[in-house]
């Protein structure tokens, strides 16, 4: 049994403080009008305690946003239990992705900083860490239901996850982001009909 000591916890306790506290400030003042120094006011800890914890400000925007598609992630994975056809699971997971792009704290780290703070590779990679899994396996789960004429493995995967993405991101930039995503949701998921 693993035992962590008291000062492990600190450490671990004060780096989620942290990440928190970055999360708020960056969706309230972007990435580039957002220091180190707010940060660590947040999450009331010194600047030291920051840069203990990362590097520099691009290395703490990528754990927020780790948070921010890790908490997409696990809304996505409880909708499973709602869900037992694989087709109804998959509008599920869309609507879901769709409503967080209309979150302005989501919106804003996730599709409006994240692609220029980190770069475009790094962005998709963890994009794809997170949610290429989750679209594979539900893709296959709808092939071997015989929902989707398709041969098992990613690249359709990819080409669904960029759909879904380029639809996040005309949610996120639209005046009216509840709007926009009722009009997405369905087009999104007309990619799949074609593949039926």
């Amino acid at each position: 049994m693993d035992v962590k000591s008291r000062r492990q916890e600190y450490a671990e306790t004060t780096r989620a403080a942290i990440v928190e506290a970055a999360v708020e400030r960056f969706a309230a003042d972007g990435f580039a009008r957002t220091s180190m120094d707010a940060i660590a006011q947040s999450a009331r800890v010194t600047k030291g305690a920051v840069y203990h914890h990362f590097q520099d400000k691009a290395e703490l925007f990528e754990a927020a946003f780790i948070v921010m598609e890790q908490g997409l992630v696990a809304k996505v994975i409880a909708a499973e239990t709602a869900h037992s056809d694989p087709w109804d699971l998959m509008a599920a997971g869309v609507d879901i992705y769709l409503e967080e792009c209309t979150e302005p704290a989501f919106r804003r780290i996730a599709l409006e900083d994240a692609p220029a703070a980190l770069g475009w590779a790094r962005w998709k990679e963890i994009e794809e860490k997170y949610f290429l899994g989750l679209v594979t396996a539900a893709l296959d789960s709808m092939a071997q239901a015989g929902q989707l004429d398709i041969a098992s493995g990613d690249l359709t995967a990819r080409m669904f996850l960029a759909a879904m993405t380029e639809g996040g991101l005309a949610v996120a930039h639209a005046a009216r982001p509840k709007a926009e995503r009722r009009r997405v949701a369905p087009l999104v998921m007309r990619f799949l009909e074609g593949l039926r």
